[in-house]
């Protein structure tokens, strides 16, 4: 296990470590499982043409302190079936904090391994609390890393809220200096009023804040919760390599601060 953040400015207030034994799910306290197109949560379902199926099957612990989502192609003909009709090519997971732990203002981090290939679509993000009141974009959502296997050092941190949002977001796309699936990185956000900041390894590389989006709408002064899934295919990610047959995610810890005291944790 790494030590947390030593950074003065820092107060741990929640963490996953995934230290329990292989085959172990996630923590239900903390964690739902979005199943098929996501809307057995009880919040809008969502679509981007992508091509997996969500199972809790596919979201474990491997025993070494890390946590695994693992997309698989699947035959055929299989029992799945996409949310706009055809059968499902892959299954994955997704999990969320959604209704259980919730997020406001604070440092949210993440030491992360991405899946190699082409066509894998690995993300760390957020969404506004107030979905299900307030649909997407106007919750607002906060990508703090979205990856895709057809550009495999691309660093994505991405807003997307009224008027900014699909393929015309506010965000930035830097590149590492070797490819994600190669080691572990961490990457995060400093949340605060009117202001989001994301880092890879420390190192800031996108900083966002309210007058940037006038006269657009800043929505992102209230409770989000968290998202981890691995999705295959799809508008963002492209076509998926036909000789791939199997991607992993894994996620060593993500854990959640408070900054110079700010940063609130929301239990429910």
């Amino acid at each position: 296990m790494n030590p947390a953040n030593t950074d003065p400015r820092l107060a741990l207030l929640w963490a996953e470590e995934f230290e329990q034994p292989e085959g172990t799910g996630v923590n239900k306290d903390h964690w739902n499982h979005d199943i098929g197109d996501g809307t057995a949560a009880g919040i809008p379902g969502w679509g981007n043409q992508e091509r997996e199926y969500y199972l809790e099957s596919a979201v474990v612990q491997d025993g070494n302190s890390n946590l695994i989502i693992n997309a698989t192609r699947m035959p055929a003909e299989n029992e799945y079936a996409c949310y706009y009709g055809t059968p499902a090519e892959w299954t994955s997971g997704k999990i969320t904090t959604y209704n259980k732990v919730g997020f406001k203002f604070g440092r949210l981090e993440a030491r992360i391994k991405m899946p190699k290939g082409v066509g894998t679509w690995p993300a760390f993000w957020m969404l506004g609390a107030k979905i299900a009141e307030e649909t997407w974009p106007h919750c607002g959502e906060i990508d703090i890393f979205e990856g895709k296997g057809a550009d495999p050092r691309a660093v994505f941190g991405t807003l997307h809220g009224p008027g900014y949002f699909g393929e015309n977001p506010h965000g930035k796309i830097v590149q590492a200096e070797k490819d994600l699936c190669e080691d572990f990185n961490v990457f995060a956000i400093e949340w605060s009023e009117n202001k989001v900041e994301w880092f890879m390894n420390d190192e800031k590389f996108f900083s966002a804040t309210s007058e940037d989006v006038t006269p657009n709408k800043w929505v992102y002064n209230q409770e989000f919760y968290l998202i981890l899934n691995l999705a295959m295919g799809g508008h963002f990610t492209g076509p998926i390599a036909d000789d791939l047959q199997s991607a992993q995610l894994t996620v060593d810890w993500i854990r959640f601060y408070s900054v110079d005291g700010v940063g609130e944790l929301i239990l429910h």
